[in-house]
């Protein structure tokens, strides 16, 4: 089977979301900061406390509150815009060029602005499919980034990517519903 497509700068940006939002030190380290700046705020609340400033003791718990809902939305929106800038300075010169998959007996073989390369199946780590995306990860920490809506037989895709992910035995992760958090 052989597919053609190109990836533009959303496509990067999904795969950097999704990858992020499944690292662990990156959850981890999201969580941390969240509760120290919501700490903070409280801490500063009880320190005012001890000294009976009212209105600091009100503004400060007001800011850990606002902290502790709204500061999740302000972490999301950081963090993709982090990721976005890395990707147009990373991968600019990958946007909208066809990149050619041709998946073999033994091995899938791509070919883009970079060049020809031969990935054997068992190089596969496993696979992850969203709403939009097929992500096919490499055990050397790589992934190739399908997008769906630019395959012209998704069915044949399935039936290709099942048969293959059966005979290495791939880990498959379907989440349908995955959303950046």
């Amino acid at each position: 089977m052989k597919i053609q497509y190109t990836l533009n700068e959303n496509d990067f940006l999904e795969h950097q979301l999704f990858t992020a939002s499944k690292t662990e030190r990156i959850n981890k380290q999201r969580r941390k900061s969240w509760i120290m700046v919501t700490f903070s705020f409280f801490a500063f609340s009880v320190l005012f406390f001890n000294k009976e400033n009212k209105s600091l003791i009100y503004s400060f718990l007001g800011f850990g509150i606002i902290s502790l809902i709204f500061y999740p939305i302000y972490q999301r929106n950081h963090y993709k815009r982090h990721y976005l800038n890395f990707i147009k300075e990373t991968y600019k010169n990958r946007f909208n060029e066809t990149a050619t998959l041709l998946f073999d007996e033994d091995y899938i073989e791509t070919n883009d602005l970079s060049g020809e390369t031969k990935i054997k199946y068992s190089a596969l780590e496993e696979t992850n499919e969203i709403k939009d995306y097929y992500f096919l990860k490499l055990k050397t920490g790589g992934s190739i980034i399908i997008p769906k809506s630019r395959i012209d037989n998704i069915e044949i895709f399935k039936l290709q990517l099942n048969s293959i992910s059966e005979k290495y035995n791939l880990k498959n992760n379907v989440e349908l519903n995955w959303k950046w958090k």
